[in-house]
């Protein structure tokens, strides 16, 4: 009996090896399963995880390099747990990746074999690849991605495997579930739909947000020939029309391809019902169903259903049959444990994958241009890349996390209005460059072009209708150009403001002239109305155009009238001054008489005029004006400024000339007085002093002897 006891427990300890041996995952389990003839590891790294849920999130603060395990893209908000929270450690492995991208992400209610799938189709085991449960709670958080993507044979792109968390789990609100579904079809270039053993209407109402942003994407674009007809003209039911007359030209089938799989595998796990195939019971899921009561619910189903079959070029239906009865313990066996038929059909779905996987279509969102540029396709915006993927989710998360509940429109949106800040960039940068004050025609010749270029780019990066819109663009630069009017006319206001006081000023100090002259006065005002007309611009001109017109009419009118009387008066002051100094100064009887006759004409003559105009209208005076005005202000000289100083040196030589003479009489009068001054030889006096002897002192010096 003991001999017997120990051989049971030998044969236990033996069983349990065999298992632990079988449990563990041989080196070429991978190329047994025929992953590598499919897809090749360009490379590999990591760093230390911790776990989150099923899965492990890195916690070291460094920069994530990517490597075989997954990272988390984005998890349920801590503090919002219907919202998104992004992650960096997911974000850095998709900007670690600069050549063309494809995403496979795979969706579907909880607990129906999303992430064992994965790890099926990456030849990984549970342990190391997708975090696997085998309770009733979800096992996936958020969306993760795989942190080594995988190259397709004789292609450039990069394979890169996503898992999501299943919808319709305990706990979990509609709205959060629509947040994971629209963001895994906005990233994804093939979407798997995994669902469990049938197509339910519930599953065909999922897609619903792929059909509103089908639609939001829709325009006239069937009509420039761009895009599937059928597609667009199945979108269309859903009674969106143009917002506005202009929008025919917008978005086509790439910006639509830019935002939605390329690829829509219809994935049935568990496919042991009999009957038709599957590619019959989805077709048969998506024909319409009768609706003779009219319910509105039916009719919405109708038209999912509608646009679903008119992207059915671009879908597959596959199934696969149960891998294992035992399903806790599918973790724990190899490929030779599982049913052959599940073998054959997982390899011909990684066939299906790897040639649906395409790289998905650039979308231009800020951030998404960093690192290599990617070859570009027929699509205008080129290929999606690593970074630009990764901005491409950071902004669809944003846009899915306004508002309680997550729509297409929302989404289409977001992205709309940063296309429409980057324009209204542009169009300000171009304003920008015309220095205020300006005319206001040029001021919106220059909107007009910017604004039209402006709106050019907007409709070529415009993502579908929804309610960002070139309307609302130009809504947007209209405001900004009346901004931009009432600055100029405050400026041109001030401008001309400032001109216009200052030749004012000059207008009223040539009043004051000391000398003055019509000439001159003229003159200045024609130069200050240049200035002020080559300075002041813009809406303003004209006000001041015409205060200019009446100030210098004003003015002139004011200058005329002072200018005879001031001119008699100056005659009048000369006469005086000239009997003044042929009286006393310079003795001349002729001279005086002149100007004695002078000043009796100028003084009794307009008491006395006659004729039938006044003596300002006269020939004479008019003549003498004439002269008058050329000896004060020439081309070559303004004796309004030059005057004062020959005045100066006229009285200066006058004064000279007057200490002489009466010098030389001293001199005359006595000759000893004038002849020790020092500035004889300048008065005209030479000096008379004899020589001196001289004499020399007791001391050796000499000295002179004065006689």
């Amino acid at each position: 009996r003991a001999a017997m006891k120990r051989t049971v427990s030998v044969l236990a300890v033996l069983t349990l090896l065999v298992a632990s041996v079988g449990a563990v995952p041989h080196a070429d389990d991978a190329d047994a399963r025929g992953t590598r003839s499919l897809l090749q590891r360009p490379r590999s790294g990591g760093t230390v995880p911790r776990r989150y849920g099923g899965h492990e999130v890195n916690t070291d603060g460094g920069a994530v390099a990517g490597g075989r395990r997954p990272f988390p893209i984005v998890l349920p908000s801590e503090t919002e747990r219907t919202k998104l929270t992004l992650q960096r450690d997911g974000l850095d492995v998709l900007r670690g990746i600069k050549g063309p991208i494809a995403p496979v992400v795979v969706i579907g209610p909880y607990r129906s074999g999303k992430s064992f799938l994965l790890n099926q189709m990456l030849g990984v085991s549970c342990g190391e690849g997708f975090g696997v449960g085998h309770t009733r709670k979800t096992e996936t958080k958020g969306v993760w991605v795989w942190g080594e993507p995988m190259v397709v044979d004789g292609d450039e792109v990069n394979v890169v495997f996503v898992d999501t968390e299943g919808f319709e789990a305990t706990g979990m609100s509609d709205a959060y579930d629509d947040r994971i579904f629209a963001l895994s079809s906005i990233m994804s270039s093939v979407l798997v739909y995994n669902l469990p053993e049938t197509v339910k209407e519930g599953d065909i109402e999922k897609l619903s947000f792929a059909v509103e942003l089908a639609q939001e994407f829709y325009t006239r674009a069937s009509a420039k020939g761009g895009g599937d007809g059928a597609f667009h003209a199945a979108v269309a039911g859903g009674g969106y029309e143009d917002d506005e007359e202009d929008e025919a030209v917008g978005a086509d089938a790439s910006q639509l391809a830019s935002f939605l799989p390329r690829s829509l595998v219809w994935l049935i796990q568990r496919d042991f019902l009999e009957g038709s195939t599957v590619n019959q019971m989805v077709k048969d899921a998506l024909r319409s169903v009768p609706n003779p009561s009219r319910d509105s619910h039916v009719d919405e189903l109708n038209r999912i259903r509608e646009s679903l079959r008119a992207l059915a070029g671009n879908s597959t239906a596959f199934g696969l049959r149960q891998p294992h009865l035992e399903r806790t313990k599918l973790c724990e066996l190899r490929d030779d444990e599982l049913e052959p038929e599940y073998v054959r059909q997982r390899d011909q779905l990684r066939g299906i994958i790897a040639s649906s996987a395409k790289a998905k279509a650039h979308v231009d969102v800020p951030g998404s241009r960093e690192g290599t540029k990617a070859p570009s396709l027929d699509e205008p915006g080129g290929v999606m890349t690593g970074p630009a993927l990764a901005a491409l989710i950071e902004r669809s998360v944003t846009a899915l996390n306004e508002g309680d509940f997550p729509s297409a429109g929302n989404v289409v949106d977001s992205f709309n209005r940063d296309a429409l800040e980057r324009h209204v960039a542009s169009y300000a940068s171009a304003m920008d460059g015309v220095r205020l004050p300006v005319d206001e025609e040029a001021l919106t010749s220059t909107h007009r072009l910017a604004a039209a270029k402006a709106v050019e780019g907007f409709r070529r990066d415009r993502f579908g209708r929804g309610a960002v819109t070139t309307a609302a663009l130009r809504r947007k630069l209209g405001e900004m150009l009346e901004q931009r009017k009432e600055k100029n006319a405050f400026l041109s206001g001030k401008e001309c403001e400032t001109l216009a006081t200052t030749c004012e000023e000059e207008l009223v100090s040539l009043q004051t002239m000391r000398l003055p002259s019509l000439r001159k006065f003229d003159t200045s005002s024609k130069a200050c109305e240049d200035r002020w007309s080559k300075r002041c611009v813009g809406p303003s001109r004209e006000t001041y155009g015409a205060r200019i017109k009446r100030s210098m009419a004003r003015e002139r009118s004011s200058f005329l009238q002072n200018y005879n009387a001031r001119l008699l008066n100056g005659l009048l002051m000369l006469s005086i001054g000239g009997i003044v100094t042929f009286r006393f100064l310079y003795t001349s009887a002729l001279g005086e008489l002149v100007a004695w006759c002078l000043f009796i004409s100028l003084e009794v003559g307009p008491k006395l005029y006659l004729g039938g105009d006044g003596m300002f209208e006269s020939r004479w005076w008019t003549t003498a004006v004439q002269f008058w005005e050329v000896a004060v202000y020439n081309q070559l000289i303004d004796m309004d400024k030059v005057g004062p100083v020959l005045l100066c040196v006229a009285l200066a030589a006058l004064v000279y000339v007057r200490v002489r003479r009466c010098v030389q009489w001293l001199n005359g009068c006595c000759p000893c007085i004038v002849r020790n001054c020092c500035c004889t030889s300048l008065l005209g006096i030479p000096n008379a002093r004899p020589k001196g002897k001289r004499k020399t002192d007791v001391s050796g010096r000499t000295r002179d002897l004065d006689v």
